[in-house]
């Protein structure tokens, strides 16, 4: 069994797997060519568990990441189901290595680094969400680690 995002669903000919997914990933699924894919397979969605939604928040929190809600809870599916996540969405990639996922590229390669982020005041260059001096911060990265 596979956890799966919509560009998988989309474009996932020949697929041979279980397939399961969030329901907000197959309330993306709006046009004909999205419509069409999810016909020519069998997709089982669930719900994740509010546990494992909460790591998954905290860490991408932690790491700055830019993974949507949805993304959020298709990984946190994946960890509670203890499945594969197939994606070629970088910053979903990213946010499953750092919780550990067993994580798989649809079309491209999964990345062999774990990048984090840091929020940067434009401005006066202070490490905070929100700074006093009225600028907004702008996420840098801040470190890469091998997987």
């Amino acid at each position: 069994m596979k956890a799966v995002d919509a560009n998988v669903i989309i474009h996932g000919r020949g697929l041979n797997e279980e397939l399961i997914t969030v329901p907000e990933v197959l309330d993306e699924l709006k046009s004909t060519r999205a419509q069409q894919g999810l016909s020519s397979h069998k997709v089982e969605q669930r719900t994740p568990s509010e546990e494992s939604l909460e790591k998954v928040r905290e860490k991408s929190d932690e790491i700055n990441s830019l993974a949507s809600e949805v993304d959020q809870k298709l990984l946190a599916l994946a960890l509670d189901l203890d499945c594969v996540l197939l994606t070629d969405d970088k910053e979903l990639q990213n946010l499953g290595l750092h919780m550990e996922a067993e994580i798989e590229g649809f079309m491209d390669e999964v990345p062999d680094e774990k990048l984090s982020w840091e929020m940067r005041c434009t401005r006066c260059g202070k490490k905070a969400s929100k700074c006093g001096c009225g600028a907004t911060p702008e996420r840098k990265l801040s470190q890469r680690s091998s997987v």
